[in-house]
């Protein structure tokens, strides 16, 4: 093997230096090293990567491959072959020669942000040779910016924003479903415009500064400059976005770059297969700021570790992570917010909260114990918004028209899906739940071939496991799962089912389920199911703890080499390739375990691989490789009291608890907006030291916090008081008045005409402006969901108000029927005069301003006003409304 690699890179130096594609001596030697150490790395798949070596290859083609499995994340040697990359590297290529910019995009631009495949955890597919010719025809004849903003509208005739879980679909199935979340528009965006040879990247702020959420989007280097644009929400120039006024609120924006980085642009992280880079400076003022750590003693602390968290989701989120030089210091650039800097070197750890506008140099001593107050207060401060350009109202009209006309494009190819009706009378011909399969059906969108398929060509004897199965799964894998995978799963597992309890819930969701975390969910269980000798089998249904040891003896951990993908590799892949990271193993160990019928899972709390032993569940320690298959946790409670019973606490919403491992507290995965009293009256919690953060947002972005640091011991119950700190309430007053005479709406579904005087007889109103199929709008109106309960208890008026230039094709009011309060009116603003008025009043257009919203007291005075993108406002109009 190692002479085989001896001349494999023998061959691979010369052709380096016969190409032409990458000529930086410094980069063509770091490929010759990272070459040689995936090699290494991947040797369990050798014939599967590297045979496509063999092969007739151009000396560009081979050196573009090169640089691909040089700086390859683990999931992508796991689970892909190589003939898969080089069809890729060969359209790229084929992109460079044909497309008129090609030749003009240096060298370092093209290796970053245009030859890679992968734009985040997205599965790999081979969108860029099957949309090539169709984007290349599209864009034919444009100039580089005009084809920029082409692809996006192209982007947009497929994909619209709809929020779903943290799996990033691929680009080809992210067009079947027709929705995607930001992160799954972005990454379709990216590739769409690298298929056609323009350089793009997915940026995101880690979270927004100013409310409870993130947020990604892409930029385009165009004629020797980076631009920003909203994927798959096309506006008619470059730098432009509704989420361009948040973003110079940001604390800090980034990207990843494909290998390790040579360029300008400034680096946050350096690894040797990718690289984080600092583009903050593009969208906000900022300041560079530095830190200094020391111990007890004084002493400088070198290769600590340095997080600049910041608070969102009621937790501190670190958005950057940096390591201390030999005298201790540790820099970032970022925006003119608050900051809670935390240093550690193994458990000792220090932390401290600071405005970055006022600070230079913030010291941080760190002890090995806890040395500060059990209870923190203080307020969180986002940094200042700062106006945008938005761009001519004439472009804006063109461009709004040809949004509605590409609505409707999408929406054609999406009646084409099946419906209840449909699903209800297929599953009559097919002897199957009709109930059940009707929604599994109207859940699979572009996806229902393979679904029903799956379902129709079951044994009779197997299809109400089969649905139970469809159940199991996620969303999202309706959309996207092939037939044969769930073949795989359903019939594998009912092959080696020794106990017969088929039937059983708990049997479908531990056993049979093919999804375990966010994996990319292939027919893994066959392929486990023909590795393992009959006699391990056996041996390991009765002691798991033989599982454990396998996989400790064969299965080598390497975080850092997976690091850029931040994708599980598969089960499969895991098995193939012999190496993962640690996310990874622990999904493989709960693969594995299933397919010898085993129940397991990803703790969904404490996010560690479990099996059930018939009584409980026990959780696996990889560190020992005795016959005890577990090191269980001494365990204790907590019990969470609420002591204001003016609102009721959400997990992720307003408070979080975090544990606290390696020098760090990290938030427990409970479901986000878990009520407080939904919570058991005992939590069952691993003994040790955690963390309470509590917080209330304000109007403005700010946040009232609460830290409260406390002790778990074992066999006892710590009973905690969830403390949220809340403004004192204050008169509220108005910011200006209408005269409500002057105003009417008409009922979007009636055609009824309703003068404003008569609905605001008695009452106030809360009014939202809103721009159908636009993800801030999608936002508010779930925001609106979470608070519907008190919404119908509030005493007024709440209407949806429309405007005609503003309205799809595809708009129907059924559809947030679920979501909103009973009594909401659609309505259109008669001859747009509310909103009119309003943009005089606030002395500015509000045409990029959506979603607009009101509050007005009965007699017209305007209480409380709001534009565009403010996530978690559900919770602020409440405050106003009472």
């Amino acid at each position: 093997m190692k002479q085989v690699i001896f001349v494999l890179l023998i061959i691979f130096h010369f052709n380096l230096l016969k190409a032409q594609l990458i000529s930086n001596p410094q980069r063509i030697n770091d490929m010759e090293v990272m070459f040689k150490v995936q090699k290494e790395i991947a040797k369990n798949r050798s014939s599967e990567l590297y045979d496509v070596f063999y092969k007739s290859l151009g000396a560009d083609e081979r050196q573009a491959l090169i640089f691909m499995y040089a700086y390859m994340p683990l999931s992508d040697l796991a689970d892909y072959n190589g003939d898969f990359f080089r069809d890729n590297v060969q359209i790229s290529l084929k992109a460079r020669e044909e497309m008129p910019w090609g030749k003009n995009i240096p060298e370092e631009v093209f290796l970053h942000f245009v030859l890679p495949l992968r734009v985040n955890n997205e599965n790999l597919d081979s969108f860029r040779i099957v949309k090539y010719d169709e984007l290349k025809s599209r864009v034919k004849g444009m100039s580089m910016k005009d084809a920029a903003l082409e692809v996006n509208h192209w982007c947009h005739e497929k994909v619209a924003y709809q929020p779903s879980d943290d799996r990033t679909s691929s680009p080809l199935s992210t067009i079947k479903y027709s929705l995607g979340r930001c992160g799954e528009e972005s990454t379709f965006a990216v590739t769409a415009l690298r298929t056609v040879g323009i350089p793009a990247r997915q940026v995101y702020t880690p979270r927004w500064a100013h409310t409870d959420d993130n947020h990604a989007w892409v930029e385009v280097w165009v004629d020797g400059k980076w631009y920003f644009l909203g994927a798959c929400e096309p506006e008619p120039d470059l730098n432009m976005g509704w989420f361009a006024v948040p973003a110079t609120r940001a604390m800090l924006v980034h990207t990843r770059a494909y290998g390790k980085y040579f360029g300008k642009e400034q680096v946050i992280t350096k690894e040797d297969r990718y690289s984080e880079l600092n583009l903050i400076q593009n969208y906000a003022k900022t300041k560079t700021f530095f830190v200094k750590v020391i111990d007890s003693s004084g002493k400088n602390i070198d290769s600590g570790k340095v997080e600049f968290q910041l608070y969102n989701y009621s937790e501190f989120f670190p958005i950057a992570k940096k390591n201390t030089d030999k005298n201790g210091i540790a820099s970032l650039t970022c925006g003119l917010g608050d900051l809670l800097i935390w240093a550690n070197k193994g458990d000792a750890y220090g932390f401290q909260k600071i405005t970055v506008a006022t600070t230079d140099t913030v010291k941080i001593k760190i002890f090995n114990k806890h040395t500060f107050p059990e209870s923190l207060s203080f307020e969180n401060c986002p940094p200042i918004p700062h106006s945008v350009a938005s761009g001519s109202e004439e472009g804006r009209i063109i461009n709004d028209k040809r949004l509605l006309y590409e609505d409707s494009l999408r929406h054609s190819y999406m009646s084409t899906f099946k419906d209840s009706v449909w699903g209800f009378n297929f599953a009559k011909l097919n002897n199957l739940n009709t109930d059940s399969t009707s929604k599994i059906v109207c859940k699979s969108f572009g996806n229902w071939a393979e679904i029903t398929s799956f379902l129709k060509n079951i044994d009779q004897n197997n299809k109400n496991q089969a649905l139970k199965l469809l159940y199991n799964i996620s969303d999202k894998d309706l959309r996207d799962t092939k037939e044969k995978i769930l073949n795989d799963h359903l019939n594998i597992s009912i092959k080696n089912n020794k106990l017969k309890i088929k039937d059983n819930d708990f049997w479908t969701k531990y056993v049979m389920s093919g999804r375990i975390a966010n994996e990319n969910m292939i027919d893994w269980r066959g392929y486990l199911d023909s590795k393992f000798e009959v006699s391990f089998k056996n041996n390991a249904f009765t002691n798991p703890a033989i599982i454990i040891n396998w996989i400790n003896e064969n299965i080598k951990v390497n975080n850092i080499a997976n690091a850029h993908s931040r994708a599980p590799l598969s089960p499969k892949g895991v098995y193939d390739l012999k190496y993962a990271d640690y996310r990874s193993r622990d999904i493989f160990f709960v693969g594995l375990c299933r397919t010898l019928d085993i129940p397991a899972r990803i703790n969904p709390e404490l996010q560690v691989p479990q099996f059930w032993n018939g009584k409980d569940w026990q959780t696996v320690s990889f560190e020992k490789t005795n016959n005890s298959a577990t090191a269980q946790a001494l365990k204790g409670f907590l019990h969470l009291t609420n002591p204001n019973k003016d609102i009721e606490p959400k997990y992720y919403s307003n408070f979080t608890i975090e544990g606290f491992n390696n020098g760090v507290y990290r938030s427990l995965e409970y479901e986000e907006n878990k009520k407080l009293k939904d919570f058991p009256e005992k939590i069952e919690l691993p003994s040790g030291n955690y963390l309470l953060v509590t917080g209330d947002r304000l109007q403005n972005g700010n946040v009232l916090c609460y830290m409260h640091f406390f002790k778990v011991d074992e066999n006892k119950t710590t009973t905690l008081p969830v403390i949220i700190n809340q403004q004192k309430d204050s008169e509220i007053k108005p910011w200006a008045a209408i005269n409500i005479d002057d105003y009417s709406f008409t009922d979007y579904i009636s055609k009824q005409i309703l003068p404003f005087k008569t609905l605001s007889k008695d009452k106030s109103s809360l009014i939202i402006f809103i721009e159908p199929d636009k993800e801030p709008t999608k936002h508010v109106i779930n925001d609106l969901a979470s608070i519907k309960d008190r919404l119908e208890k509030w005493n007024g008026n709440i209407i949806i108000g429309l405007s005609n230039d503003k309205i799809t094709k595809a708009f129907n009011p059924s559809n947030y029927k679920a979501l909103l309060p009973s009594k909401t009116i659609f309505a259109y603003d008669y001859n747009n005069k509310l909103i009119n008025d309003i943009a005089k009043i606030k002395n500015k257009p509000l045409s990029n301003s959506y979603p607009i919203i009101l509050i007005t007291d009965k007699n017209g005075n305007l209480m409380y006003y709001s534009e565009g993108y403010t996530i978690g406002i559900g919770e602020q109009l409440i405050k106003y409304l009472k």
